[in-house]
């Protein structure tokens, strides 16, 4: 018998990795009968914001240095006007990724670097202490940002229509940044997708593994009719090139994806990837998790710093020692 395509499949189990509060919210998303149009819209939307742009993907396509930039939109929009050491600083960044256990100030330093040499990032002494320097994103770096939220909103339409949160993003200015400080500190008092989402974690944490993960899903479930997980195959070498990634690196995180039973069987170099039905229910419950994340953020809805006090099972400690991720 073919697996289910199914949403509901690990619900008991993924429900005790987070509080109910949150297990609420994202049913709130997760339940309405058009949810899984978002499936598909953001298979159609997100990959073309990051496919065939090499620096993009080095900066944003794994999970650690995308909260980098989390937390460097955060300092860069909270910054204190009469305090020259607040804000966007390479310091800042360092000690703020330290204190949430994401980069180590090496890797902070690179990634800065990079975005400066993409044309990212422009430096400015400040006007108080010229001893600092201020980071600050390039308008070229806010155009992505921002269209890269509007199609998150564009997601949160289809698969939750009437609020038209992407409409709102367009003609209210503070829209997107008011969503992205809100997330930003959320995530600083302890809100992670990924703590509770194991099986999707071991993909995200690999460059190339969100988009790659996203499309086999996108593709097994418009070949399954959105009934069964059907077998789907990627062109490794094409998909590589795309995304900036090897295609022996692709081939290893399948077959360690099978290794850790999230594959039903060997993936054969691309071909035959067969999703378990844990791997479906799990990215389709975090995809609820971060659309109804980003929604609550969008709209000023309560939500982690809220419920002050309650914890999450699970972490990025849990995971790899989990999968082995390094």
């Amino acid at each position: 018998m073919p697996d289910s395509f199914c949403l509901d499949f690990m619900d008991t189990e993924i429900s005790r990795r987070m509080p109910a509060w949150e297990w609420r919210r994202l049913l709130e998303l997760r339940d309405r009968p058009t949810f899984l149009e978002g499936l598909q819209t953001y298979d159609a939307l997100i990959p073309s914001h990051f496919s065939h742009n090499t620096i993009l993907n080095k900066v944003v396509t794994e999970a650690q240095r995308f909260e980098m930039l989390v937390y460097a939109l955060y300092l860069y929009d909270t910054r204190n006007p009469e305090d020259p050491r607040s804000g966007l600083t390479l310091a800042n960044l360092q000690r703020l990724c330290k204190q949430q256990n994401c980069a180590s100030a090496g890797r902070v330093a690179a990634i800065l670097g990079i975005m400066r040499l993409g044309g990212y990032l422009n430096s400015r002494p400040a006007d108080k202490d010229s001893r600092v320097n201020y980071l600050a994103p390039t308008s070229e770096f806010i155009e992505i940002v921002e269209a890269w939220n509007q199609a998150i909103f564009a997601i949160i339409d289809a698969a939750s229509p009437g609020e038209h949160l992407a409409k709102r993003h367009v003609t209210e200015e503070r829209f997107g940044w008011n969503m992205r400080t809100r997330g930003g500190a959320e995530v600083i008092a302890g809100w992670h997708l990924l703590d509770a989402f194991e099986e999707v974690a071991y993909f995200v944490d690999h460059d190339g593994g969100w988009m790659l993960l996203l499309r086999c899903v996108a593709a097994s479930y418009d070949l399954g009719s959105g009934k069964d997980i059907a077998p789907v195959s990627i062109d490794l070498h094409q998909f590589g090139k795309q995304f900036g990634v090897s295609r022996s690196h692709l081939r290893r995180l399948l077959e360690d994806a099978h290794r850790a039973g999230l594959l039903k069987e060997p993936p054969r170099n691309g071909s035959n990837i067969v999703l378990s039905q844990k791997l479906v229910a799990s990215f389709l419950t975090c995809m609820a998790s971060e659309l109804s994340f980003y929604r609550a953020n969008a709209l000023g809805l309560p939500g982690w710093i809220a419920n002050e006090g309650e914890t999450r099972v699970g972490g990025i400690q849990a995971r790899r020692k989990l999968f082995g991720a390094d």
